[in-house]
């Protein structure tokens, strides 16, 4: 473990982290030497192995919380495996504002096989109306350990939902980091002049979680005189949040964006060379959708390594506090801490635009390298 826990820290998300580091859970088995296919020790869940074997569809129910709902694609991910394993093609279908973010394939069937294989939160569950022979399978990030094969942890969500459904079925699958599906992108290419940056100042904890126009605004024009490049900065802020309108100076251009739909926003995050946002589930959203985009999330208050997609090009900027709670495997809401506890850790002030201008610029060039 690292003694030095008193500044902000920078992870990018490449970074492979070992069981000396975080605190985890052991799988049990060494999955990197367990063929596919492979029986693994323990008990697997016969229950779940039945549901899987029978069942005529997927449905992938989430409409509750929207980063929630992305890094819980690990275990969709998980079951469209399994059930690959098993010879099995099933239809997939979506459900609830953000089950439909799940990218959606072709499969042979009828148009409403049962029983149906239900995946989801509990109001995307609620939408599916389960009946008795369906199988439901909620996704609870307070439930999800990080997991250890003895020399590498899998911190992040979408990893330790894949592992423990994997652990459940009792078969290694086949999947690999990040165990998330490969969405469509936008192959919009930048015209090498002007930088395209977009800032999430959204957040549905503005009192812990907000970092500021105005510090995402000045992190643009440091970034902007660094390059040697125009930035057209994207604000994308909440439906009704009008304060704080940031200025415009050369290098910077800045275009305030709210109330847009997650579709625009999508296509907006697909088409951006760096995407800077608080820990909310719209940065997790520019990761998922975006290839392209170098994505820079600012962890204040929860693990930032929890809460990440464990793409690479999914990065993160970490105080003390957040720090901690990566390490030990820790949640403030899960875990009971006090209002004294959580007071006392740094604002995320402390991530000085210097700072993220600084990370921005070397995941530009860690992007094109």
């Amino acid at each position: 473990m690292i003694a030095d826990l008193s500044s902000v820290t920078r992870h990018w998300g490449s970074t492979v982290y070992t069981s000396e580091q975080v605190i985890s859970v052991p799988l049990g088995y060494d999955r990197e030497a367990t063929p596919v296919g492979e029986p693994l020790p323990g008990h697997p869940d016969h229950h779940l192995r039945r549901a899987l074997e029978r069942c005529g569809q997927v449905v992938v129910a989430f409409d509750g919380k929207l980063g929630d709902s992305l890094l819980a694609f690990g275990t969709v991910t998980a079951v469209t495996d399994a059930l690959a394993l098993f010879g099995r093609s099933v239809p997939l279908t979506t459900l609830g504002r953000y089950g439909r973010l799940y990218p959606t394939r072709k499969a042979t069937g009828s148009s409403a096989p049962s029983p149906r294989f239900i995946v989801g939160d509990e109001p995307g569950v609620a939408l599916a109306r389960p009946a008795d022979n369906d199988h439901v399978l909620l996704c609870r990030p307070e439930q999800a350990h990080c997991r250890s094969d003895g020399r590498h942890v899998y911190p992040f969500l979408p990893a330790r939902y894949y592992l423990a459904l994997e652990e459940r079925v009792g078969l290694r699958l086949p999947g690999g980091p990040p165990f998330l599906p490969s969405p469509q992108s936008d192959t919009a290419v930048s015209d090498g002049e002007t930088l395209t940056i977009a800032a999430i100042t959204a957040t549905s904890w503005p009192g812990r979680k907000d970092y500021g126009a105005e510090r995402f605004t000045t992190a643009a024009r440091i970034i902007g005189q660094a390059t040697g490049r125009r930035v057209r900065l994207h604000l994308v802020s909440g439906r009704d949040e009008t304060a704080h309108r940031p200025w415009n100076s050369d290098p910077v251009r800045v275009e305030p964006v709210a109330g847009a739909d997650l579709e625009a926003l999508a296509a907006l995050f697909a088409r951006c060379d760096l995407v800077l946002g608080n820990d909310t589930g719209l940065t997790h959203l520019a990761a998922f959708v975006s290839s392209k985009a170098e994505v820079i999330g600012l962890y204040g208050r929860h693990s930032h390594s929890k809460w990440r997609t464990g793409l690479d090009h999914h990065h993160a900027l970490a105080t003390p506090f957040s720090e901690r709670m990566h390490r030990w495997d820790m949640c403030p809401v899960r875990d009971g801490l006090d209002e004294s506890d959580t007071e006392r850790r740094t604002p995320l002030s402390a991530i000085t635009p210097d700072t993220l201008a600084d990370t921005a610029v070397l995941a530009l060039d860690r992007g094109h390298a």
